[in-house]
């Protein structure tokens, strides 16, 4: 099984996105995980270095919206080391792939070498985690420009 969707960051890690399905099917070969699920959902799996978020993928507020606590937490996480990095929820269509991106921004890959890495047919990255994201990168709203324009959505 292969990712959706993979950015690679120059002399850094690649960062590849996946659905929950493929994610249960290949972790195992990634050296690092981050999940981000809807609340209710449970993993049968584990992964040495697992990092697991809870948010809905939501667009707007909502109890479980995702917020600057989970941007933060995100953004915090210790990548060091990993040279294969999986992301994933549950379809590996919004969330993830807003998460990859920043993550991929964070780590110095350029705007083209995010949009390159991600396939326009199969996202719609979530713009308040790019917002939200972009906020502590201190980016502007180029992540979120870009999505709006490969998407052909205006931007949050």
């Amino acid at each position: 099984m292969r990712p959706k969707h993979a950015i690679t960051v120059p002399e850094g890690p690649r960062l590849s996105v996946a659905d929950l399905d493929t994610a249960d099917a290949c972790h195992d070969a990634f050296d690092l995980v981050i999940s981000i699920l809807d609340p209710e959902t449970l993993l049968d799996w584990s992964h040495p270095r697992h990092h697991v978020f809870w948010v809905e993928d939501l667009e707007t507020g909502g109890a479980a919206a995702p917020d600057a606590g989970f941007v933060d937490s995100l953004l915090g996480v210790d990548l060091a080391g990993a040279k294969e990095i999986l992301i994933h929820c549950h379809g590996g269509y919004s969330r993830s792939p807003a998460a990859a991106m920043l993550l991929a921004r964070k780590l110095g890959a350029s705007l083209k070498e995010i949009e390159q890495g991600i396939d326009w047919n199969q996202a719609d990255p979530n713009r308040l985690i790019l917002g939200l994201g972009e906020d502590r990168l201190g980016s502007g709203h180029s992540l979120r420009n870009l999505a709006a324009r490969k998407t052909g959505r205006r931007g949050a």
